[in-house]
């Protein structure tokens, strides 16, 4: 079954290339803009590009990556407001700290397959959520459910999904990995969806409902969903999504929003640009 909400993928070095796929502002979209902070001369550009997405009709996601450590102070901080400025303008924001990424690889993996695991992981957080809009289910989970989860408790939140053919293990140590937020079971919203293959039996689902709760006793149930996978044995897919978890960093005390007035004039600027432009190529 095919959503109705455009789905797009927007890296900070790939801006030019797409943005021909904002021409319609009426569509119902998603947007992913994933960047890499501590770049100071990135930052300027950083909030144009994201304005711009901020004025389509829209659901921003941003994808944040902090620097590692041994990059500097200076980097760090240039992360922080850049961080800080994705907050101000995505409807939440799902991050990344390069420390924890180095957790995954061998320290004589090359930069290049250091990267491509480091962009694979993000790409997959991507991935996880694009699955639970397109593809229906039992009880389905849709474009609308994430829009009001995510308003409903605007800021960070993260995506994770785990896959298995056994729940012998206890899930805390199943969903475990480095780089996920270390409140990430602390969050004050919860969307759960359960894949599974033919031969899953009630008492497995059973067992994977109340470790969930369990786990997760903290977290308000926004909504759970589940799905078929037309598949033998026993495997199963979760997907969690949680929000309402903190913020990685404090905003340092000359942090300053960007005024709402300001924003406002600009977009009035942008509207009548934006007019005149037409109206010369309607002339021509």
């Amino acid at each position: 079954m095919e959503t109705p909400v455009k789905i797009y993928h927007v890296d900070q070095g790939e801006w030019q290339k797409n943005k021909l796929v904002m021409e319609n502002p009426e569509q119902e979209n998603l947007y992913f803009f994933r960047f890499i902070g501590g770049n100071p001369s990135e930052t300027d550009e950083l909030i144009q590009q994201l304005r711009v997405l901020k004025g389509q009709k829209t659901l921003l996601i941003g994808i944040f990556r902090f620097p590692f450590r041994f990059e500097g102070k200076r980097r760090a901080q240039t992360a922080t407001e850049q961080y800080l400025r994705m907050k101000e303008f995505c409807d939440a924001v799902i991050y990344f700290h390069s420390d924890d990424l180095m957790d995954l690889i061998d320290h004589k993996t090359s930069i290049r397959d250091a990267q491509n695991t480091f962009n694979a992981v993000e790409e997959e957080t991507i991935r996880s959520l694009k699955e639970l809009i397109e593809h229906t289910g039992d009880m389905n989970i849709d474009f609308h459910d994430i829009e009001s989860f995510i308003h409903k408790n605007k800021g960070p939140f993260f995506i994770h999904t785990v896959e298995n053919d056994s729940f012998d293990i206890p899930l805390k140590y199943l969903i475990s990995t480095p780089y996920l937020p270390k409140d990430f079971t602390d969050g004050d919203q919860l969307i759960i969806n359960i894949g599974y293959t033919r031969d899953v039996n009630m008492e497995t689902f059973r067992q994977i409902n109340l470790r969930l709760h369990d786990l997760f006793s903290k977290a308000e149930l926004f909504k759970i969903g589940s799905y078929f996978i037309d598949e033998p044995g026993e495997r199963f897919k979760i997907t969690l999504i949680v929000n309402g978890i903190a913020d990685p960093i404090e905003p340092p005390e000359n942090y300053r929003k960007i005024s709402k007035y300001n924003e406002m004039v600009g977009r009035c600027k942008r509207i009548i640009e934006k007019g005149k432009r037409r109206y010369k190529l309607m002339k021509s």
